[in-house]
């Protein structure tokens, strides 16, 4: 998933808004500073993400079977390699 930055400043802007609103939630660092970091900790997500879907993609265009992109085919084997590449990932965090 791609998403712009404005989105994602955007988006930690309504995390800390929710947080505000939530009684069992106590800032203990400044706003600012920990919206920032929601910001960084978002994009390094999301540029995990797209390295998991490359090395899907990667794996599709290196069958030998020409599999165009967009075919329910090449949806299916996407969603298989991208969860196992999901799955490698969380094998290597914990």
């Amino acid at each position: 998933m791609r998403l712009s930055h404005d989105k994602i400043i955007h988006m930690s802007h309504l995390i800390i808004d929710a947080l505000e609103n939530d009684e069992n939630a106590e800032f203990k660092e400044d706003k600012n500073e920990i919206r920032n970091e929601i910001v960084r900790i978002i994009i390094q997500e999301l540029k995990k993400d797209e390295e998991l879907e490359d090395r899907a993609r990667q794996r599709i265009r290196a069958m030998q079977k020409n599999i165009p992109e967009g075919g329910q085919e090449w949806d299916v084997l996407f969603r298989k390699y991208y969860e196992e590449e999901m799955g490698k990932h969380r094998k290597v965090k914990e």
